[in-house]
């Protein structure tokens, strides 16, 4: 992935917003897969919150997980699936109720989970340096842009603007 692209540059570069994040995110997860690798970790970059969830709630079901991390049911079943083919996670009855299963990690996936938690706080250090390095808390900026999207999405915000509001 190049680190630019005309719509950098493009008079209508605001517009291309998604563009540039999801190049941002590719390059985090490019980046953090490299760290996660090389620390011996083999979580793969986009279940890593899962296997968080899994190691720090007793049991959570994978209803839960996507819920709590706002993904569709699916995404999280097969991030689950490929944890469990990892023998990172097992599953197992829920110990009032039969009709859920719920996860646990594995010993193998203990052992991953603590050495995951290690080199998540060294990325979190260097994350809060980049933030400071660039002047945004770009993590906490996601999050407010999300949610003023949520309470006026893109489609009110462009029917609301008139001819002198466009460039």
């Amino acid at each position: 992935m190049r680190d630019s692209n005309i719509m950098d540059t493009h008079r209508l570069s605001g517009a291309f917003v998604s563009n540039k994040l999801l190049r941002l995110v590719e390059t985090i997860a490019d980046q953090g897969q490299a760290l996660l690798s090389s620390a011996g970790i083999d979580v793969p970059p986009r279940a890593i919150s899962t296997v968080l969830m899994i190691g720090e709630i007793a049991d959570v079901t994978a209803a839960d997980i996507a819920t709590s991390l706002d993904q569709p049911h699916q995404v999280a079943t097969q991030r689950i699936a490929a944890l469990i083919k990892l023998d990172l996670v097992t599953k197992r009855p829920h110990a009032t109720d039969s009709r859920r299963k719920v996860l646990v990690l594995t010993a193998r996936g203990e052992d991953q989970y603590r050495l995951m938690m290690a080199v998540l706080e060294k990325i979190r250090a260097a994350m809060d340096a980049l933030f400071d390095e660039i002047g945004c808390d770009l993590a906490g900026k996601a999050v407010e842009a999300v949610a003023a999207l949520r309470t006026r999405p893109l489609t009110e915000r462009v029917e609301g603007l008139d001819a002198s509001d466009v460039k």
